[in-house]
């Protein structure tokens, strides 16, 4: 893995593994549009070059969507528990862990090791 774009060290390593918050994701796209942005002058027509410019924007664009489905699950759990307090409204029957497997079974697929389709 090319430098800047990945944990260096042991403990970066495993402070990666620990679930992340949306600002920490969003801090991670930052941290990686920057470095593509410190490439962009130098970057030449060698494909080891092209490649690491490309995962930068690829591993920032994951880090974004990553961020907004933290926020969108947060905003369905909020709703969801203010429409529960409140006596007066019958919330609609909702199954939010569904919504949540399909999103675990989402990321699991992407990181097969086999690389087959969950």
């Amino acid at each position: 893995m090319p430098p800047n774009t990945g944990p260096t060290d042991p403990t970066a390593a495993t402070k990666a593994a620990e679930p992340r918050s949306a600002a920490e994701h969003c801090a991670a796209a930052e941290a990686l549009f920057a470095r593509a942005r410190a490439i962009y002058p130098t970057l030449s027509s060698r494909a080891v070059d092209q490649d690491e410019y490309r995962r930068c924007l690829d591993w920032a664009r994951m880090h974004l969507r990553i961020a907004e489905a933290i926020t969108s699950g947060a905003g369905l759990v909020f709703a969801q528990h203010h429409l529960l307090a409140n006596p007066n409204a019958r919330p609609p029957y909702t199954h939010a862990g569904a919504e949540t497997q399909l999103w675990n079974e989402h990321f699991e697929s992407q990181h097969d090791p086999t690389g087959r389709p969950a």
